[in-house]
């Protein structure tokens, strides 16, 4: 197996229920992400592409199956090897509460993923936070300000930044422009946009939206009720849809 890829091997989740039963909310995934590959993952509410997230960073473990990064299977990391792969693998998701300090400013929260993940020395890390803002037209104010007098939109963003600002391997985004207004869902889908085409990362962008998951991707794959149902590459959907037009 090479480097730079992930591998999902017939992955299955059940949640037990004592008054309703077993839920599959996971079948017989098999999925295969390449270096430098942005994947969509489409689906409604309830198809499991949420569940795949949290399986893929670790917040849960399969009831089966297995999930290599680099050729190590995740599947069996305890909290300990996680910490030490942290850099490695970043997700943003739509409830950024879980992330973000709402009480420090923006600058310290993206400063203290730096810290804690990168070797780079204060002077490095202001650089490097400024010329992120730069790239995605955030305003330098913003980053004195706390988390909580920010908007959602502005902490989605800022979610995003401290997660590609340690410049990860892998990024993983669930729902990252649900619930936004139609300028802040832009402003995240271009901050992604600029990251998918300056970075070498794989991502991953797990979404109910085709036309976001057209935006970003270049692969797509369509869950229903916890099974992949169709996957396809997006430019021949999209050569498709004008051969129609």
């Amino acid at each position: 197996m090479e480097m730079g890829e992930i591998v999902i091997q017939n992955v299955n989740q059940v949640y037990h229920n004592a008054n309703q039963g077993d839920f599959n909310a996971l079948s017989d995934i098999n999925l295969h992400l390449c270096k430098g590959e942005s994947l969509a993952i489409e689906g409604e509410s309830g198809s499991g592409k949420s569940t795949l997230a949290r399986l893929l960073i670790g917040i849960e473990k399969p009831t089966s199956g297995k999930i290599l990064l680099d050729g190590e299977d995740i599947t069996c990391w305890n909290y300990r090897t996680w910490k030490q792969h942290r850099k490695k693998i970043q997700a943003v998701f739509q409830d950024s509460s879980g992330t973000l300090n709402p009480a420090r400013s923006a600058y310290a929260n993206v400063e203290e993923a730096l810290v804690n993940l990168t070797d780079k020395k204060r002077a490095e890390r202001k650089k490097h936070i400024l010329d992120l803002m730069d790239a995605v037209h955030m305003d330098y104010g913003l980053l004195e300000t706390p988390v909580r007098q920010l908007s959602g939109g502005e902490q989605r963003r800022l979610s995003l930044l401290r997660a590609i600002a340690v410049e990860p391997d892998y990024l993983i985004m669930d729902e990252v422009t649900s619930g936004l207004d139609l300028i802040s869902a832009d402003a995240v889908l271009t901050l992604v946009e600029n990251f998918v085409k300056l970075s070498d990362s794989s991502c991953i962008f797990i979404t109910h939206s085709r036309k976001d998951a057209m935006r970003i991707a270049n692969r797509i794959i369509i869950m229903q009720e916890g099974r992949i149902a169709e996957q396809g590459y997006l430019i021949d959907q999209l050569s498709n849809q004008k051969g129609q037009g």
